[in-house]
């Protein structure tokens, strides 16, 4: 969604070079995403990268074949992913950007200006969401894990031969909470509220309180006002995403009031 990917074939191996998408210079940090390459690059989370360079960011790596991206309705490959993705983020990597998903919209708002127009009612839902980010902030704040951020089912990688996924594209990667990567998984796959508990399940299978879920949910309201900016960016530059665009924009729009709720229950 952020690039455009080629296969090519050089003495019988194939690789997959990747191109920048339009307008993706203000969004990513590539000498950043190099940085957490050749940090991961000593742990066998991610793909092989046979060369990546910082200006202007093509990135090519090997192509496994038979390889498939996990099925978000496939529970077995669900929970497969959720124990590679919990595995990860006890290694306690850091790294030098952080990600702070409110920074993130206000950086993607001011890249929008005069660029294209964003839903009527954005101002409206854009306040319940920042609404939530006295209760988020400890938690960003005290954060000093690497997290992937775009820890969709499309970056989750089965190779034959192994059990763990491979984690891939690792652009959007900065130090977070990494419940934030368990949201950012539900908002791709457009789950429902009982698809994210058994999603949390998964992460958690020791089992997880109210608060842990009302984090959760406060990630995928923020989460879906950061990927609705995102794509209205992309818009601009011809790129549309439909239906996902409009979900994204659907879970900022019902997140913040159902955080609220829970809240309460906690007291």
């Amino acid at each position: 969604m952020t690039n455009d990917s080629f296969l090519f074939t050089v003495h019988g191996q194939r690789y997959i070079f990747r191109c920048n998408g339009k307008g993706t210079e203000l969004l990513i940090d590539r000498a950043h995403e190099k940085a957490v390459y050749e940090m991961l690059s000593a742990i066998d989370i991610t793909e092989r990268v046979v060369v990546l360079s910082t200006d202007p960011g093509y990135k090519i790596s090997c192509y496994y074949e038979g390889a498939h991206v996990c099925d978000p309705h496939n529970m077995d490959e669900v929970g497969r992913c959720m124990r590679a993705l919990r595995s990860f983020h006890e290694r306690r990597l850091t790294a030098e950007k952080i990600f702070n998903p409110f920074d993130a919209v206000c950086h993607y708002e001011n890249m929008l200006q005069g660029r294209t127009n964003l839903p009527p009612e954005y101002r409206e839902v854009r306040r319940a969401v920042f609404g939530l980010q006295t209760f988020v902030s400890p938690f960003l704040e005290s954060s000093q894990t690497l997290c992937h951020i775009d820890s969709v089912a499309d970056n989750f990688l089965f190779v034959e031969g192994r059990e763990s996924p491979y984690l891939i594209d690792w652009e959007y990667a900065g130090r977070c909470d990494p419940l934030i990567d368990v949201a950012m998984f539900a908002l791709y796959a457009n789950y429902t509220e009982e698809e994210t508990e058994r999603l949390i399940a998964e992460y958690f299978p020791e089992g997880f309180d109210r608060a842990i879920k009302v984090r959760v949910y406060a990630y995928m309201a923020v989460g879906g006002l950061l990927w609705s900016c995102w794509c209205a960016y992309k818009s601009s530059f011809g790129v549309t995403f439909g239906l996902y665009a409009d979900n994204q924009f659907r879970f900022a729009k019902t997140y913040p009031a159902k955080v609220q709720t829970l809240l309460g229950g906690i007291g």
